[in-house]
């Protein structure tokens, strides 16, 4: 049974757009929200029917507390009632350590953990108070698999594992589960940036599968967290990677 809205952050790109597609077919309608106003409509246009017809859109920049706070009130004042929170929004910032900037740690890390922070300060106590609810955090392979110059992103990502699991236990009883999926090499339009002047998609030879994965099996992944087949899972980290990092 549907409970409630899905609020997804970082919503328009790759992962966010495979996202809101898993989430429309399972009959959850999305508040889209992320800071490029402006590409909105065409990202909106890009969908098939069955999302485009289920979004709605509000501008969010995560680092901004005030912004969320102000959407968690408009959203109220609507009668929207969020039941799935999905923290997706994330930046990476690579240097040596030596060569990272304040200005750049601070805007990974405001981004990555404060976001998911914000969020779910803003959204979990209606969660508690209806008796249900599903936040899913967007973590990396990096957190445990960090590749050279990812100081703020493993960190950040590290960070968000750990949030995951305390307020799991804080929200536990109240009927809301929060997990995190921990993506490991995703194709999609950020991870072709690392990529510069390769058109292609890179091997990955040193992935136990031969490939990288899809942006739609990280939201296969959403969509089953969000399911109440998933009521009993919560304080974990779900890794989907192809097996290139296997935890203990």
């Amino acid at each position: 049974m549907i409970k409630g809205h899905a609020l997804l952050t970082g919503a328009l790109g790759g992962l966010g757009t495979a996202m809101t597609v898993a989430l429309s077919e399972a009959g959850i309608p999305i508040v889209a929200a992320d800071r490029r106003k402006e590409d909105f409509e065409p990202w909106r246009d890009s969908l098939p029917e069955i999302a485009r017809d289920n979004v709605s859109f509000y501008p969010l920049d995560v680092t901004r507390e005030e912004q969320v706070d102000e959407l968690a009130a408009v959203l109220e004042s609507q009668d929207t009632h969020i039941a799935y929170l999905i923290n997706n929004a994330g930046i990476q910032g690579a240097a040596r350590p030596w060569e990272m900037t304040t200005k750049t740690w601070d805007r990974v890390m405001r981004v990555n953990i404060n976001g998911t922070f914000f969020l779910t300060r803003a959204f979990s106590k209606n969660m508690v108070e209806a008796g249900f609810g599903r936040i899913v955090n967007v973590a990396s392979l990096f957190a445990y698999h960090p590749g050279k110059g990812q100081g703020p992103y493993a960190a950040g990502k590290a960070a968000i594992t750990g949030y995951t699991r305390s307020s799991a236990l804080d929200l536990a009883s109240s009927g809301v589960t929060v997990n995190a999926i921990a993506p490991g090499y995703i194709w999609h339009e950020r991870l072709a940036a690392v990529f510069p002047g390769d058109s292609s998609e890179p091997s990955f030879d040193e992935v136990p599968m031969k490939r990288s994965g899809k942006p739609e099996e990280i939201a296969a992944t959403v969509a089953f967290l969000v399911s109440d087949g998933a009521a009993y899972i919560t304080g974990q980290t779900i890794h989907v990677n192809g097996g290139l990092y296997l935890p203990g």
